[in-house]
């Protein structure tokens, strides 16, 4: 049974010819759920070892989307830099393929429920979590830390692209672990520091 989630990712991935896509591309393909797919597409590569840089950017990106969601808006807006931003075909489709692989066992769940959690004022709270969630992916942190966040926020993005308001509980609950994992690493980062300088 064709992925009602990862197989229209896949889709607007393919859509148009050359090497790479831009992010304007992507999400003028994704259509009414453009906020919870994009999301997820900007997860994916976070889910995948990658160059320091790329996590800054999918927390750019991300933080910027939550705080569409947070005053209201629609559909995602993108400025300018971001919409030309090129990525290689084959790497996202590999990188959302490694993300579907991780997270298959929540699409299986995720329909249509609890929508007041996934509207109005739940769409802002989601808003808020996806916000915290992009400045620790914006940190610093080494592959294994950023891991945590982006696991959290795709769940989150699942939720609303699913209007699963149970699954946005769930996405609540990874963001906690994903905040308190951050916290500690960070706390035994410097702890080793202060022990290498003390």
């Amino acid at each position: 049974m064709a992925s009602r989630i990862y197989e229209p990712l896949r889709a607007a991935i393919r859509k148009g010819e050359g090497e790479k896509v831009t992010a304007q591309e992507i999400l003028d393909a994704l259509g009414p759920r453009a906020f919870g797919l994009s999301i997820i597409v900007i997860m994916a590569p976070v889910c995948l070892p990658m160059p320091p840089g790329v996590p800054t950017v999918a927390g750019v990106i991300l933080s910027i989307f939550a705080l569409q969601l947070i005053l209201g808006y629609k559909s995602p807006w993108l400025p300018g830099w971001v919409k030309r931003l090129k990525i290689n075909r084959k790497k996202l489709l590999n990188a959302i393929d490694t993300l579907e692989r991780r997270l298959i066992w929540v699409e299986r769940v995720a329909h249509p429920r609890w929508k007041f959690m996934t509207s109005g004022v739940g769409v802002r709270l989601i808003g808020v979590v996806f916000l915290i969630l992009g400045f620790i992916l914006i940190l610093p942190i080494p592959f294994l830390g950023n891991l945590p966040p982006a696991i959290a926020a795709s769940i989150l993005a699942l939720a609303l692209a699913q209007r699963d308001g149970l699954l946005a509980f769930g996405g609540f609950a990874a963001a906690a672990g994903a905040i308190a994992f951050t916290w500690k690493l960070a706390l035994a980062t410097v702890g080793a520091i202060n022990g290498y300088f003390g």
